[in-house]
């Protein structure tokens, strides 16, 4: 069991009354889970790349998080395109994502500008998504380059180079609480599957 878990369970008094839908707790489990990583120094990206990692209870731990029952949790690509439709539709990425009728569930959704198949961007496409990506709010940006990130599952220099996404994660958890965002960030986390 991770340190993660064991933290959460340790925890799941105060997590009931840990306000911004737990944010110092997600903080406190980095904290403790990421040892080897100075926190302060952690960017979003980061992050994100260690929460795709997670396994089935410590997705439906970051789920409780936002109210999410255990028992109710499900991480499966029908229920994962769902959410990810909903942010995508909630804060105005469409110019950002596209769909393919192709593909299956999540799958079907992807990043603009690109030629999946020919595995090349357009370059005019690539210079306006880029400009729509500078024109956002930080939180559709944060939301933006989460969903780059997940789709790669890495770290990506095709979509987000030459825009700002470099923040450090303990600002960015803060600033999606503060904009009431965190909690569907954290649904967005808990319930990824891998393209």
């Amino acid at each position: 069991m991770s340190d993660a878990i064991m933290f959460i369970q340790r925890s799941n008094a105060r997590a009931a009354t840990t306000s911004f839908f737990g944010l110092d707790l997600i903080t406190s489990v980095l904290r403790e889970s990421l040892t080897r990583t100075d926190i302060s120094a952690l960017r979003l990206e980061d992050l994100v790349l260690q929460l795709l990692d997670m396994d089935e209870h410590e997705a439906a731990a970051v789920a409780a998080l936002k109210g999410e029952p255990s028992v109710l949790f499900r991480r499966d690509p029908e229920h994962f395109l769902d959410i990810l439709l909903q942010v995508i539709r909630h804060y105005r990425l469409s110019p950002l994502f596209s769909r393919d009728p192709e593909c299956e569930h999540h799958r079907s959704v992807h990043p603009a500008a690109y030629h999946r198949r020919a595995g090349e961007p357009y370059p005019a496409d690539m210079a306006q998504w880029r400009s729509d990506f500078r024109a956002m709010n930080p939180e559709q940006q944060m939301f933006s380059a989460t969903l780059i990130w997940m789709y790669q599952a890495g770290p990506d220099s095709t979509w987000l180079r030459r825009v700002p996404c470099t923040w450090r994660a303990s600002e960015a958890l803060q600033y999606l609480s503060d904009a009431g965002c965190l909690a569907r960030w954290l649904m967005l986390m808990a319930h990824y599957v891998p393209w």
